[in-house]
C-alpha cells in the first residue's frame, strides 16, 4: 500500500479512576493470540521535539485558566489525582512557563513506561534534544540524533525511527508509531488496541478531537513516511488506515496527548503516570 498524505484532496504505574468505564468484553478478548503475536513482534517509535521548542500550545494557553482552584498532589506520590479540581494556580502556571521540558520528559517517561508494561520492550525515540537522548537512554530506549536544522519535520522523524527499529530489530513484523505526550496511557488499553488492530491491519487511534492521530501501527514493510499533523486522521483515513473504534467509546487514556491546559486537564482526570505526577506534584 502506498501511504500518500496530500491534504485538501479528502507495578502498577498509576491511580484508575474508580468510575472508570470498564472494557468492552468483545474488544478486551478479540484476536488475544494474534495479539500477543503482534505484540511480541512489535517495535515502537517516538518523536520528540526539542525542548526548547516544546509544548508552545501549552505554554500559550496556561492564561486561559481560572486563579481560584489548584490542582491538588497529595501525598503519598501516588494519590488519587484524578479527583483534583483540573486546572494550575499561577504559581503553577509561572514555573510550568519557566521549565516546560521537565513536563515534556516525565510525560516522555510514562509513555515509555506504558509500552514496557504493556509488552513493547524495543522502543526508538527520535529527537534533536540531548536532555530527551540523556532521558530516552535511561529508559533503555534506542535513540537517533534528529536534525537540529529544523528542516526534517515530524514526518520525517517517524519515517527515520521506523528505519532505525528496522535495521535494529529485523525480524520486527509492525512499527507502533505513537505520541510522546500520553501521561495517561495504560499498558492494558494498548494491549487491546493491538488485539483490535490485529484483525484489521494496518490501524490507528484517533485523538480527543478525532483530527490527530494518537498511534499508528503499520506494518514493518511500509517504508512510507506517515500522515501526522493538522488532520492527520483524514490522511490516514484516505490513506487506507483502518480508524479503531471511531466513536470513540474506548481508550481515553491514549486519545489524550498533552497539547493544551485543556488536554492536561483531562490527562489528570484519567490519571497521570508516576512521572508526570512527581513533577505536578513538585509544582
Amino acid at each position: 500500500m502506498t501511504l500518500s498524505c496530500l491534504r485538501g484532496q479528502s507495578g502498577e504505574r498509576r491511580r484508575v479512576p474508580a468510575d472508570a468505564a470498564a472494557p468492552a468484553n468483545d474488544i478486551e478478548h478479540a484476536s488475544d493470540a494474534a495479539g500477543h503475536y503482534v505484540l511480541d513482534n512489535m517495535a515502537a517509535v517516538l518523536a520528540v521535539k526539542h525542548l526548547g521548542d516544546a509544548k508552545s500550545r501549552l505554554v500559550a494557553t496556561l492564561h486561559d485558566e481560572p486563579d481560584d482552584l489548584a490542582v491538588h498532589v497529595d501525598s503519598p506520590p501516588h494519590a488519587a489525582v484524578h479527583d483534583a479540581a483540573g486546572v494550575l494556580s499561577p504559581v503553577q502556571r509561572d514555573r510550568l512557563k519557566a521549565d516546560p521540558g521537565a513536563f515534556v520528559l516525565a510525560m516522555l517517561a510514562d509513555t515509555i513506561g506504558a509500552l514496557h508494561d504493556a509488552g513493547v520492550g524495543d522502543v526508538v525515540v527520535v529527537t534533536p534534544d540531548d536532555r530527551v537522548r540523556a532521558t530516552a537512554y535511561g529508559l533503555a530506549a534506542q535513540v537517533v540524533s534528529e536534525s537540529t536544522d529544523g528542516t526534517g519535520g515530524l514526518n520525517a522523524a517517524y519515517a527515520l525511527g521506523a528505519s532505525t527499529a528496522r535495521r535494529l530489530w529485523p525480524d520486527r513484523r509492525w512499527i507502533l508509531m505513537i505520541q510522546a505526550d500520553l501521561p495517561a496511557a495504560e499498558p492494558q488499553s494498548l494491549r487491546q488496541i493491538v488485539s483490535a488492530a490485529a484483525a484489521q491491519g494496518e490501524s490507528m487511534v484517533t485523538d480527543r478531537a478525532g483530527t490527530g492521530t494518537s498511534l499508528l501501527l503499520r506494518r514493518a514493510s511500509n517504508s512510507d513516511a506517515p500522515c501526522f499533523g493538522p488532520d492527520s486522521a483524514a490522511a490516514h483515513r484516505a490513506a487506507g488506515i483502518a480508524e479503531l473504534d471511531p466513536d470513540h467509546h474506548l481508550w481515553p487514556d491514549i486519545r489524550t496527548d498533552v497539547d493544551t491546559v485543556s488536554d492536561l486537564t483531562a490527562a489528570i482526570r484519567l490519571g497521570v503516570g508516576d512521572r508526570t505526577l512527581s513533577v505536578l506534584g513538585d509544582l
